[in-house]
């Protein structure tokens, strides 16, 4: 304190104590770095995860046409034409698993360099006849339609490719045990913000539309999950959005965009 003239004439002190304060921000940093810790440990969990099921589709149908080659070779007499079909498409899927990895690693790359301007239509069309085969034993029908003439987009042709493979494989899979005709939609349409595709069963339809899309979450007994959060991560990496809605009197539709790009930049 301080007279009129200035000068000092008595000096206060004040202690305040930090301790509690230093404490509880040495308690948030650590709970911080846990946090920290357990969402890096669930992502490796996830992306692991994402892998396993993705490239275990193409591994799985290695091994059954592995076995059909060899029965058609230990025939008698051999059948080399079979066994020729047979192990060109091992060698397909053989692909097929490795283009599922660079994809993947690409998707958490956030990599753009594989996108290319491409016609969508091209690409259903591809999908469908990959489902082909998969299809038939259900008795399954897949149509295609395309309204109008649509705008090219800008996109990672294997991984939307991947996209409509799984959609159609899990309306497939809706339709097993189904009575009457089980038929599989696939429709694109130009919308204002670029183009929309649709694909849509006649299954039972999903339990609950707000959990389908969740990591790990499947209604099947060897699901794990991973096939929709992964199409969703897709479709969103490239500038659009994928939901699902309940169709009547039965059946659901999966529905996602994709902006229209007119060049590569």
């Amino acid at each position: 304190m301080r007279n009129s003239d200035g000068d000092i004439i008595q000096w206060n002190v004040i202690c305040l104590d930090i301790d509690g304060e230093v404490r509880a921000q040495e308690a948030l940093r650590l709970a911080q770095d846990r946090l920290a810790r357990s969402s890096q440990a669930a992502s490796l969990a996830e992306l692991s995860a994402s892998i396993a099921h993705e490239v275990n589709q193409p591994l799985a149908a290695i091994v059954a046409n592995s076995h059909a080659c060899r029965r058609w070779l230990s025939a008698t007499p051999p059948n080399l034409e079979r066994a020729n079909i047979t192990a060109e498409r091992i060698i397909r899927d053989a692909n097929s698993a490795a283009d599922v990895v660079a994809r993947i690693r690409a998707l958490f790359k956030q990599s753009t360099e594989a996108r290319t301007v491409t016609a969508i239509a091209t690409v259903m069309a591809e999908a469908r006849d990959l489902m082909a085969e998969e299809a038939a034993p259900g008795g399954v029908r897949i149509t295609l339609e395309v309204r109008g003439a649509l705008p090219t987009v800008l996109l990672d042709r294997a991984q939307i490719q991947q996209v409509l493979v799984n959609l159609i494989r899990n309306g497939i899979e809706a339709m097993e045990g189904m009575a009457g005709d089980r038929l599989l939609n696939l429709l694109a349409g130009s919308i204002p913000e670029g183009i929309q595709v649709e694909v849509a069963d006649s299954g039972a339809g999903p339990a609950d539309l707000d959990k389908v899309f969740d990591p790990f979450f499947t209604t099947k007994t060897d699901g794990m999950g991973m096939g929709l959060a992964i199409c969703r991560s897709i479709v969103e990496a490239h500038g659009g959005e994928l939901w699902a809605e309940r169709t009547e009197p039965r059946g659901a539709i999966f529905i996602f965009t994709l902006p229209t790009e007119m060049k590569v930049e």
